[in-house]
């Protein structure tokens, strides 16, 4: 019995020995809030927070991958994008958005989520304007041809760097005299839905920047007159139309509430007013809700979805 017993602790010991001998498996953790359902043409926020750490994330929607900005807090490293559906462009229904977690040491974890985009009846609005701003003649043809070239440079950058927030800062007092989202009808002819907001603002007043950035392109287009775009990273644009004076130029680092120009009339335009504008990755959405609200705020009411990171130690 004696002799039984010193076997079994012999084997017990060696076994013991050889638990620790293997590595230790370590379980981590992404979170990842989004909307489960958000209507077309209005922006949302989804967040990454991972207690493990990350190196690089990215999201892919619409078919565009958006590189995001990394920050630490409280020992979390944490990422936040800005997203949104375009009305007209994209269409209600089930929308798939991939996250790409990379970690130290070249490990990869994806995860698919899926967002309702739900449909919202926008009103219609029947605008009269000179015949040559609905149908332009042909002799302005290549300038227009280019200088949509040259916007869609500008609309199509994307800088990891995070340099939003909310809320925005509105860029004039006036009331909104368009909201976005209305289809226009330009001389009883259909034209795309408005991608931006219209702001009362007698000529000459004061234009504020709404968002932090860097600024992309200043010049004086045919149907947005004179124009300002701002880069804010992670794919957010925002742009100022219509402008009577730029007081800016292509290069600038600019802080929410500066001067960028004055409101005027120019390009296409029916009075005086300010359009401002915001594109997430090429989708054009509805700026107005983030006057209002925080980042807190857009993410109540999010669904969650954990991602499990797996390390040995």
């Amino acid at each position: 019995m004696a002799r039984l017993n010193k076997r079994m602790t012999a084997a017990a010991g060696a076994a013991l020995l050889l638990l620790l001998m293997v590595p230790a498996v370590v379980f981590a953790y992404a979170n990842i809030q989004y909307p489960a359902s958000v209507g077309v043409g209005k922006p949302f926020v989804v967040r990454v927070t991972s207690a493990a750490p990350l190196e690089k994330i990215s999201a892919v929607w619409q078919g565009r991958t958006i590189p995001l900005d990394i920050s630490i807090w409280n020992e979390k490293y944490i990422s936040l994008g800005l997203f949104g559906t375009q009305v007209g462009k994209v269409k209600p229904g089930v929308s798939r958005m991939r996250i790409v977690m990379e970690t130290p040491g070249g490990g990869k974890k994806q995860a698919d989520i899926s967002i309702r985009v739900r449909a919202i009846k926008y009103r219609e609005d029947h605008l009269t304007l000179p015949e040559k701003m609905v149908t332009p003649p042909k002799s302005v043809l290549n300038r227009i041809a280019a200088e949509r070239k040259e916007t869609g440079r500008a609309l199509s950058v994307l800088t990891v760097s995070r340099n939003w927030g909310l809320p925005l800062v509105r860029p004039v007092g006036g009331i909104v005299t368009s909201p976005y989202g209305r289809r226009r009808i330009l001389n009883k002819k259909p034209r795309n839905h408005h991608g931006g907001v219209d702001f009362r603002a007698a000529v000459g007043t004061p234009v504020k920047a709404a968002l932090p950035g860097r600024v992309v392109l200043t010049g004086d287009h045919y149907y947005a007159g004179k124009s300002v775009y701002v880069d804010s990273g992670g794919g957010v644009i925002s742009h100022y139309f219509h402008l009577d004076s730029i007081a800016v130029s292509e290069g600038d680092v600019i802080s929410p509430g500066k001067t960028i120009g004055k409101s005027g009339n120019t390009g296409r335009s029916t009075g005086p007013h300010l359009h401002f504008g915001l594109s997430i990755a090429g989708q054009m959405v509805d700026s107005f809700p983030l006057f209002d609200t925080t980042i807190a705020g857009m993410l109540k009411d999010t669904a969650l979805k954990r991602v499990e990171l797996t390390g040995r130690q």
